[in-house]
C-alpha cells in the first residue's frame, strides 16, 4: 500500500508552486523516455515521463503544475478539513489540504504520477462546466461526476474513483420519510440539481405526478429541502448521508434507490484529447489493485452497508 495513505487523514498545508515536467521527471526517478520502447512505461509515473515532450508543446497538460478542478464550495464527505488563511478564497473546505474522499484521491493519483504536493494547483470551476464541450482550463476535474456516454462526446473520462448508488433524503414527519417502494414517491414533490445523473433518475424512473423541482446545485437543493420546498431530494448515496446527519435539521435518509441499468460510477473529466488520461487511469489501477482506493473509501465515506432499499 502506498506511503500517501498513511499520512492521507493529517496532510499539511500546501505552498504552491511551479516546475518544468522534466524536473518533475527527474525527481521519480524514472528511465529516459525512449520512443521505440514505450511498454517499459506501465507505471503512472513512467507514463508521465513518457509523454514529457508532448506535454511541453500542449499547453495545460501538467507542464508546470497539475491543475485540478472542484466545486466551491466543495462539501464532505468529497473534501473535508475547513478553511485556512493560506487559501482564504476557498469556502468551508480548502482542497489543499488533501482530505476527504475526492481530496485523498486526487493527491493519491498526482503522487502515483510523480507530482510533488506543492505542484498540484486547484482552481473553482462548475459542475456542469466540467463536462461541456470546449477547452478546459485544468488537466482534469473531479467532483461526483458521473460517466455517461453522452458526456464522453464532449470530455474524455477516466477509469471509475467509485460506484455509486442514487438515494433519496427526507425530513422526519414527512409522509415520505418511511417509504419503501418507488409508487409511494409518485405524489411527492421531489427535487435534484440540475445537470446530474440524480435529476435524470428522478425524471425517467421515478416520475413523480408533480413536475420535479430542479435546483441550481446541489446547496441549492439541500437549502430547498431545508426549507420546505419538497418532500424530498434525490443524490448520490454518500452525499446523502451527510445531508441528512449535518446539514438537514431532522434530515432523514429513506434510502437508496434501486440501479437503473449499468452501475454509475464517478470519474475524472478531462478535455478531449489530453494524454494524461492514460497516467491517471495507471494510478488509479495501481491504487485499486494495492488497496489504497478501498482503503481510503473506508476511510472518508460513510458505511452504506446498513442503508434500505427502496422497493421498484
Amino acid at each position: 500500500m502506498s506511503s500517501r495513505l498513511g499520512s492521507v487523514i493529517v496532510r499539511r498545508v500546501l505552498v504552491l508552486g511551479m516546475v518544468l515536467l522534466p524536473i518533475l521527471a527527474a525527481a521519480c526517478g524514472v528511465d529516459e523516455y525512449r520512443p521505440d520502447r514505450p511498454d517499459r512505461f506501465t507505471t503512472a509515473a513512467n507514463c508521465l515521463q513518457s509523454y514529457r515532450d508532448n506535454l511541453q508543446a500542449a499547453a495545460g497538460y501538467a507542464v508546470r503544475t497539475l491543475t485540478v478542478a472542484t466545486g466551491d464550495p466543495g462539501f464532505p464527505p468529497w473534501w473535508e478539513g475547513g478553511t485556512t488563511d493560506e487559501h482564504p478564497d476557498w469556502k468551508r473546505n480548502d482542497p489543499y489540504l488533501g482530505r476527504g474522499y475526492e481530496g485523498a484521491v486526487t493527491f493519491e493519483v498526482a503522487e502515483r504520477m510523480g507530482v510533488p504536493e506543492d505542484r498540484i494547483r486547484f482552481v473553482p470551476f462548475g459542475y456542469t462546466r466540467s463536462f461541456a464541450p470546449g477547452p478546459k482550463p485544468f488537466d482534469f476535474a473531479v467532483q461526483q461526476i458521473s460517466y455517461l456516454p453522452e458526456r464522453a462526446k464532449d470530455v474524455a473520462f477516466s477509469e471509475g474513483y467509485l460506484d455509486v448508488d442514487q438515494a433519496l433524503v427526507s425530513v422526519r414527519g414527512s409522509t415520505i420519510a418511511t417509504a419503501t417502494s418507488i409508487g409511494v414517491l409518485t405524489n411527492a414533490v421531489l427535487g435534484a440539481a440540475s445537470g446530474t445523473t440524480s435529476l435524470a433518475y428522478l425524471e425517467d424512473h421515478i416520475r413523480p405526478t408533480t413536475a420535479p423541482t430542479v435546483f441550481e446545485d446541489l446547496r441549492a437543493a439541500v437549502r430547498g429541502l431545508r426549507d420546505g420546498e419538497v418532500d424530498g431530494i434525490v443524490v448520490d448515496l454518500p452525499s446523502a448521508t451527510m445531508i441528512a446527519e449535518r446539514r438537514v435539521p431532522d434530515g432523514v435518509l429513506v434510502g437508496r434507490l434501486p440501479a437503473a441499468g449499468s452501475q454509475e460510477h464517478f470519474a475524472m473529466a478531462f478535455q478531449r484529447g489530453s494524454p494524461i488520461v492514460q497516467c491517471v487511469d495507471l494510478a488509479l489501477r495501481e491504487m485499486k489493485a494495492d488497496g489504497t482506493l478501498d482503503a481510503l473509501r473506508r476511510a472518508w465515506l460513510p458505511d452504506a452497508s446498513g442503508v434500505p432499499l427502496i422497493g421498484g
